[in-house]
């Protein structure tokens, strides 16, 4: 969570300056650092204390930004930051947060209209005000009101893969306490949806011990921002990063049941009730009984054997066919993340990325891959400096060279790049360059608010072209900020069958697009599916572990995604 507070300090430094006018090098390269920390995957703050100079030796990272970096770590925030905020309206920065808005367009509303926050902008935007603006209108007056409306409705949910990492050193925290037996967390977290309201955690505890002792420890953890509640079972804290936690202690024999109570899904918890009802069983968080009789509920193995069922995974816990399933012994034999062989999605800094070409393939070779595909962005997407077609075949040989340092490891780097699909349908590269690529995604990178039928005949007309094999983070969306646009998803599916086309599991934390239910969809319909990282550093890595949650959801197998392939088969995949 520092890399993300780092980021957003520097974002704003950056931003306010662009509002100020200011030099415009210096706000780039505030965003631009602020975009290389949010990329890293590894804690910067770890970093720093184990090697500061390593910070120094990240591309963008110069002494003045390393001050910076080392005073947030120290203190929270840094000097230049709290200086601006000083002489700054702060709802000039919440209006930053409206997707559409930007620096530019804050500064013309402000100057203009003397509008400082949302709910001025709002109703400003409701009166009909905004439109004689310079360069606005009406349709930007609907997309302000609309982005206003989202932020409202996404404002209290959080990134899975954020909540996690918090999730995970809280539980590590709590572990340390010598009257904790175990310890885990449950809730909508557990069963890995793409957000999250707040996180929920279980602990077990010693016999003898005492849960007071427990409590005390939780609420005293650095990361506490606030005290909700504090009891001798039950506490409640808000953390720094605004996630609410609520830590339960129950006994050991109960943990099991409780920790399968409190991870829910309800309607999935409801089925299995009912169930045990049938046989004369009662299941509730504190155990399985008959009668008054204790049965089970010391693990949840023990929860599923007693109602008669095979353990099921918690990301198929929605009470949508796994019971079943599980009935039938026909659940899923789910994908896991020791099965990818690859990754497809990888960007360089020739466009966008942080890390040069040979040190993205170093580090891929060094976490085990067989293979990965270099895709830098394509020529028309300019603001993620995308390859022109001299570039591109200049990067091909480079390619080729370390393919060569490689050709006795076991190790293949594969041409390609994000291929902007166009509003009609067509590449952003002529055929013959597409021709030399080995694999690559098509994604939509423009004119998102095109009707679904539309849409829906750009990217099948893209998927006609025989050189596409992928289809980018199909739909589009980004969590918490932009809803996918209009798609007929049935008639995706169909298309990317009939032209061996397969669809992306983008596991960007912002996209992990498509959802579990598309993939469901598209495995009966028997579309074939790529989980790519998008990545921009090497150590957005570990994103990959994302894509295979929500592919889990989706009651995907290993056979379904076609990056569990050894390179000839899945190259051979695209040739039939």
């Amino acid at each position: 969570m520092i890399n993300n507070k780092i980021a957003d300090i520097f974002q704003e430094i950056g931003d306010i300056l662009e509002i100020q006018n200011e030099n415009a090098f210096r706000i780039r390269s505030y965003h631009r650092a602020a975009q290389i920390i949010r990329n890293l995957a590894t804690d910067i703050e770890t970093v720093y204390h184990k090697n500061p100079k390593k910070i120094l030796a990240i591309r963008g990272i110069g002494k003045d930004l390393f001050s910076m970096i080392e005073e947030i770590i120290k203190n929270g925030d840094c000097t230049l930051h709290k200086d601006l905020l000083a002489h700054f309206h702060p709802g000039l920065l919440d209006m930053l947060k409206l997707r559409g808005i930007g620096p530019k367009k804050v500064k013309l509303i402000y100057s203009n209209l003397g509008i400082k926050d949302i709910k001025t902008l709002e109703k400003s935007a409701r009166e009909g005000e905004i439109r004689t603006l310079p360069g606005m209108g009406e349709k930007t007056e609907k997309a302000i009101i609309q982005s206003i409306q989202d932020l409202k409705r996404y404002s209290e949910r959080t990134l899975m893969p954020l909540a996690l990492g918090e999730a995970r050193q809280l539980v590590t925290y709590i572990r340390e306490n010598n009257h904790v037996h175990d310890c885990q967390y449950a809730g909508s977290l557990r069963r890995r949806k793409e957000t999250i309201g707040d996180i929920d955690i279980l602990v077990s505890i010693k016999k003898n011990a005492d849960p007071k002792k427990i409590m005390d420890h939780f609420i005293a953890y650095s990361a506490t921002e606030e005290i909700l509640a504090h009891g001798p079972t039950k506490s409640s804290i808000v953390l720094s990063s605004g996630i609410q936690v609520d830590l339960r202690v129950v006994e050991q024999k109960s943990f099991g049941a409780a920790l399968h109570y409190f991870t829910g899904s309800k309607a999935h918890n409801i089925a299995i009730r009912n169930r045990a009802k049938k046989e004369g069983l009662k299941v509730n968080e504190y155990g399985v009984f008959k009668g008054k009789k204790y049965i089970a509920g010391k693990t949840e193995k023990d929860v599923f054997k007693a109602v008669g069922l095979p353990y099921i995974i918690p990301e198929l816990r929605k009470n949508d066919g796994e019971i079943n399933a599980a009935e039938h012994n026909t659940l899923p034999d789910s994908i896991t993340l020791n099965d990818i062989k690859g990754d497809l999605h990888m960007h360089t800094n020739a466009s966008d990325g942080s890390q040069p070409l040979e040190k993205v393939v170093e580090e891929a070779y060094k976490a085990g891959y067989s293979y990965i595909a270099v895709t830098d962005h394509s020529q028309s997407s300019h603001i993620a400096n995308g390859l022109t077609p001299e570039r591109l075949l200049k990067q091909f040989k480079d390619i080729d060279a370390l393919n060569k340092k490689y050709a006795d490891k076991n190790f293949t780097v594969l041409k390609g790049s994000e291929v902007d699909i166009l509003p009609d349908g067509s590449l952003d590269f002529p055929d013959e360059l597409l021709a030399q690529m080995d694999i690559f995604p098509a994604s939509v990178h423009s004119r998102f608010s095109m009707s679904q039928k539309e849409m829906t005949n750009r990217i099948i007309t893209a998927m006609k072209n025989p050189h596409v094999h992928i289809i980018g983070h199909p739909t589009g969306r980004l969590l918490n900020k932009r809803d996918p646009y209009d798609l007929d998803m049935e008639a995706i599916f169909e298309a990317a069958v009939t032209y061996n086309t397969a669809l992306e599991l983008n596991a960007q934390p912002a996209r992990l697009d498509l959802t579990d239910k598309y993939l469901r969809q598209a495995k009966e319909k028997g579309a074939k599916i790529v989980i790519g990282t998008d990545s921009h550093h090497s150590s957005q890595r570990v994103y990959m572990e994302y894509g295979i949650y929500i592919a889990r959801r989706g009651w995907l197998e290993k056979d379904d995604v076609l990056n569990t392939y050894p390179l000839k088969k899945l190259l051979d995949h695209f040739k039939t």
